[in-house]
């Protein structure tokens, strides 16, 4: 009977582990990242990305900063969130957290700045984006299949 015990609450211990490593994955992917906390105040605010420039009154920077803030490809320094707090009213410490959640999503991977860079070079969706780099890709390893099939033959 002890030992049916045991077993029991092991096995309990055992499910419980992985119900909080199944939560915390949900954690990660519910939290917002900077380009979505970004997007979502300026429109709430009602701002074009020009009046936000106007606002942030930052010679340096440029519309495009702006726009690859919203896209994830580049993230404002430390002044500028400082300023976007003030401009939106909202704790600095959210605008950290926003970009630290970025970071941990994997918005930094590879494959999603090469779909980013395309979606904003050819001002299209994310999705399009996608599209284009998957169409890419296809061509790419069929021509690579193609020139290693072609240098067989030659042999």
């Amino acid at each position: 009977m002890g030992r049916l015990l045991d077993e029991i609450r092991k096995e309990m211990r055992a499910e419980q582990k992985r119900k909080e490593s199944k939560e915390d994955d949900i954690e990660v992917k519910d939290k917002k990242g900077i380009e979505d906390l970004l997007i979502e105040l300026r429109k709430k605010e009602g701002l074009t990305i020009v009046e936000l420039l106007e606002k942030l009154d930052n010679s340096n920077l440029k519309e495009k900063d702006i726009k690859n803030w919203e896209i994830g490809l580049k993230y404002p320094d430390l002044d500028t969130i400082y300023k976007l707090s003030e401009i939106y009213k909202v704790p600095s410490t959210e605008f950290v957290q926003a970009k630290n959640n970025s970071y941990e999503k994997g918005l930094a991977g590879v494959n999603k700045k090469i779909i980013r860079w395309i979606a904003y070079t050819l001002n299209v969706s994310f999705y399009v984006g996608t599209v284009i780099t998957v169409l890419i890709y296809v061509g790419a390893l069929t021509f690579a299949f193609m020139f290693f099939l072609s240098m067989a033959y030659s042999v």
